[in-house]
């Protein structure tokens, strides 16, 4: 394993070499962060932590050749979590741009939107510019480990994501889209006690069998004057069946009021050799619209309302609010299958000295009940001090003090500080 990773990093770096005498900028942000709070893992069971973060991101190169990594690992000061102290690279690949003014290719560990493919894998991208009315993209790689580690994932074969899209524009105002993806995971094995048929005790492996994942997807935006249509289809390969289904519409009836409206259908998003499969899942309809109205450039109105149907029950949500230039104000409603929960949202921000001094306060005040027949209502207050410091323009301090109550944590409250520091250097 590690001189295959050797051999990665080998291969990246000669074909960087060009942009490493060629390249004429280096930037990057530092984040470091100290996060402080008390966990309830279950009744009468506390456990505290202190954890700190170190972030990172480097991009070094030119327009047609660049390198980008994005990382983070983390400590817990208090109580030690497994996993703490480790690597995670979520972002490591080389970008080559302008090849013959068509096309781009990344290798490397890099993100992956695709239409019905999303994900992240170690291993290859390319796009190109067939034609003025025409996007191609096709990737493929190993998934990542499940802690992110820098490194190949074991077993290759049983663990990659590979598929592919083509987006077509037969004017200024069509998008056409179909895309293709095909996911295989191997989930890890574990030991687990088992009984035999007189009830002796013992250790048995269990290897779960692979999952699998293969989707198509449809998917086109149409806009006309102040009119944009979206609507979009997923169809499942191996369930054989529609797994997805969007259609929205979002209207500027003057340059001060907007209307919006979506319909969704959902099926249960279940893998090739999933245990959920053998249990009858049922399918969901969702309904939405809303309006967006902006009454003086300093004071905007706004109001938002779905339901979600089952064969059997609904879901319903409701929310209105307003926001000023220093502040927002909202009223929120849920009810249904998932119980009754009526809530009001306020929170306050004023930037003092050009923006490099900001305090801000957030308030948040619930009552709720978990289900329709509960006799009484419960109630949740939570709440957030903060402040951020700019003393200059490439160092940001946020600090913040969180606090929640209700009759389950009687007294909740923590502590976040956050400073973030970015540079640009031409060369």
């Amino acid at each position: 394993m590690l001189t295959r990773l050797k051999i990665r990093l080998t291969l990246l770096f000669t074909v960087a070499m060009p942009a490493l005498v060629l390249a004429q900028t280096f930037s990057g942000r530092v984040t470091s962060a100290f996060y402080a709070f008390e966990r309830s893992d279950t009744i009468n069971v506390t456990s505290r932590h202190a954890r700190g973060y170190q972030a990172f991101q480097f991009d070094y190169g030119n327009e047609n050749i660049a390198f980008h990594t994005f990382g983070q690992f983390d400590n817990d000061f208090s109580t030690r979590l497994a996993g703490d102290g480790k690597v995670r690279m979520y972002n490591f690949h080389l970008a080559v741009k302008n090849i013959a003014q068509r096309a781009e290719i990344k290798l490397g560990r890099q993100p992956v939107f695709a239409g019905a493919g999303i994900g992240t894998i170690d291993g290859a991208q390319v796009k190109v510019r067939a034609a003025k009315w025409l996007r191609v993209k096709a990737f493929g790689g190993g998934l990542l480990p499940a802690d992110q580690r820098f490194q190949i994932i074991d077993e290759l074969k049983k663990n990659y994501m590979g598929g592919g899209q083509a987006v077509l524009s037969p004017n200024a105002g069509w998008n056409i889209s179909l895309s293709y993806f095909n996911k295989h995971q191997l989930r890890a094995g574990y030991n687990a006690l088992r009984a035999d048929s007189i009830g002796n005790v013992f250790s048995l492996f269990v290897e779960p069998s692979a999952r699998a994942y293969e989707f198509t997807a449809l998917d086109a935006s149409w806009n006309v004057k102040r009119t944009s249509f979206y609507g979009r289809g997923d169809y499942d390969m191996i369930g054989g069946q529609l797994s997805r289904a969007e259609f929205s519409v979002r209207s500027e009836v003057s340059s001060n009021l907007v209307f919006n409206g979506s319909y969704t259908f959902r099926s249960p998003r279940l893998p090739w050799n999933s245990i959920f499969s053998a249990f009858d899942v049922e399918d969901n309809h969702e309904v939405e619209g809303g309006f967006y109205y902006r009454y003086q450039p300093t004071l905007r109105f706004y109001g938002n309302a779905a339901g979600i149907f089952y064969s059997d029950d609904e879901s319903f949500r409701f929310t209105v609010g307003t926001e000023c230039n220093y502040g927002s104000l909202s009223f929120v409603n849920r009810s249904g299958y998932a119980g009754n929960l009526n809530g009001v949202n306020a929170s306050l921000y004023y930037p003092l000295n050009n923006g490099k001094f900001m305090p801000s306060a957030q308030l948040s005040w619930a009552s709720y009940k978990l289900e329709a027949n509960a006799g009484s209502r419960e109630s949740l207050f939570s709440g957030a001090a903060g402040l951020l410091l700019r003393p200059w323009n490439v160092l940001t301090i946020d600090s913040q003090l969180q606090y929640l109550h209700n009759r389950f944590y009687s007294n909740d409250a923590r502590f976040l500080v956050r400073l973030q520091y970015w540079f640009f250097k031409k060369i």
